[in-house]
């Protein structure tokens, strides 16, 4: 499958492995894709996204508030910050995907199929990504103030 995607929408994948791991994060989220294309705005996309306001801390505050938010919902107390886990994203020169992510990425082909393109680009990850209906970025779009809708559109003008 990676052998369509576009240099870009590699470059992407590649940008959020990086991200999770210097957030010592254990596995790649398709909240750390979602990162990667604004992380820095390097393509139509991620400029389409920072000039609608997108922006990476913003991403980072709204999951940070959507993790917090989950957390006292179930009685724990999010006032004292925990110590962050140890990296074990890389073992060897293996990145290890979430479901999230791998799910994200396996959305990528149908929506790059639907539209008759050949090759994989970041507009396909951004659908593939907003287009989660369960999980943390339904949640994290929310905090934003945005939907899957807003950014399909704001990614098809892309």
């Amino acid at each position: 499958m990676f052998e369509r995607f576009a240099r870009e929408a590699r470059e992407t994948v590649r940008r959020a492995a990086e991200i999770a791991e210097s957030e010592q994060a254990t596995l790649v989220q398709s909240e750390h894709l979602l990162l990667a294309l604004v992380d820095p705005p390097h393509d139509k996309v991620g400029r389409s996204l920072a000039g609608a306001g997108i922006t990476a801390d913003r991403i980072r505050g709204a999951r940070d508030r959507e993790f917090r938010s989950a957390l006292a919902a179930v009685g724990v107390d999010t006032e004292r910050p925990a110590p962050p886990p140890s990296s074990r994203l890389r073992r060897g020169r293996t990145t290890r995907f979430a479901p999230s992510a791998k799910l994200a990425l396996e959305r990528t082909l149908e929506v790059c199929a639907d539209r008759g393109d050949r090759r994989i680009s970041n507009h396909h990850l951004l659908v593939a990504i907003v287009g989660a209906e369960v999980g943390r970025t339904p949640a994290i779009l929310k905090e934003l103030g945005t939907t899957a809708e807003e950014l399909g559109r704001l990614a098809g003008s892309s």
